[in-house]
């Protein structure tokens, strides 16, 4: 199993690509960089971890119906670890930024929320379970 351990507050923690084509986007990007994909252990929804050094630095899902009509064209979005997702939802709300999707459980993974900075650029926040041992 590949190692994972808990960001800090404010660590760019993971990057996650959502795609119209997992299975296509899967074969793109391991034969292109040579990533290792598995499907995660975390969840049971399909969802391939990329391992980088036996350490997973990120995740690739399928979009589907549950993404809404129409919905978004596939990207990635970048994940910023975070000790309290609900308030930093209120600090980015108050600083100017927007919120997209509000916070939210992952469970087994966590607490997280889409927003964007003021100048609409998006990214994720998210506030981990602590591991169980």
């Amino acid at each position: 199993m590949a190692e994972f351990s808990v960001p800090k507050h404010g660590e760019i923690c993971w990057r996650e690509l959502a795609t119209s084509d997992l299975e296509a986007a899967k074969k793109f990007y391991s034969n292109l960089f040579g990533w290792k994909l598995e499907q995660s252990k975390v969840t049971t929804m399909p969802y391939q971890e990329i391992h980088l050094r036996d350490k997973a630095t990120g995740g690739m899902m399928q979009i589907d119906e549950n993404w809404g009509d129409p919905p978004p064209p596939s990207h990635w979005n970048t994940y910023i670890a975070v000790d309290n997702a609900d308030d930093t939802v209120k600090k980015i709300e108050e600083k100017g930024g927007s919120v997209r999707v509000p916070p939210f459980d992952a469970p087994g993974v966590g607490r997280m929320a889409m927003v964007s900075d003021p100048a609409g650029a998006p990214f994720a926040i998210i506030q981990f379970v602590a591991p169980s041992m």
